[in-house]
């Protein structure tokens, strides 16, 4: 009886390991997390919170409006979208920058640049900007922006979040 008993729980533990095996052989060993825009956007506001709560009331918050298009693509449209909302939340935009790049890393946009040195040297609040595209698609680029702004007690805002809680 002990035997039975006994070899009926290890094929059940052989069929889980099976299956584990078969969806890890499909998916070729890449595993996507379950809701990396979810986490994201806690990590942004995580971040975000200190820099909110110690913001001065004296003054507004000066804040940089950062738009990232294709080469041919007007960004008329989406600055107006983003002014508005600054004024809505009573920032101050102090700049306005614009790469025509498409997607590229952060690193190899020169408005991108200049917008993470007027937050390192002080002329700037923070970054606000249409989603998180606009900044990097990859989640690894994008999270080490968010934290090299976070480091100089800026914040990073989007129009757009990148999902729901």
């Amino acid at each position: 009886m002990r035997a039975t008993a006994r070899r009926t729980r290890d094929t059940s533990w052989i069929d889980k390991d099976n299956q584990f095996i078969d969806a890890f052989s499909r998916s070729r060993g890449l595993r996507e997390p379950a809701n990396s825009n979810a986490e994201l956007r806690r990590l942004r506001e995580w971040l975000n919170e200190p820099v909110f709560a110690h913001r001065s009331s004296v003054r507004a918050c000066r804040v940089v409006i950062y738009v990232r298009t294709l080469p041919a693509q007007n960004p008329s449209l989406i600055f107006t979208t983003l002014r508005t909302e600054a004024t809505q939340r009573g920032w101050h935009v102090g700049h306005e920058l614009h790469d025509a790049i498409g997607q590229a890393a952060p690193q190899q946009c020169p408005q991108w640049l200049q917008a993470r040195k007027f937050m390192h040297e002080g002329f700037a609040d923070g970054v606000l900007v249409k989603d998180r595209n606009h900044i990097s698609s990859y989640d690894d680029e994008y999270r080490y922006e968010l934290h090299f702004v976070a480091e100089r007690q800026c914040f990073t805002a989007l129009l757009v979040p990148e999902a729901a809680p």
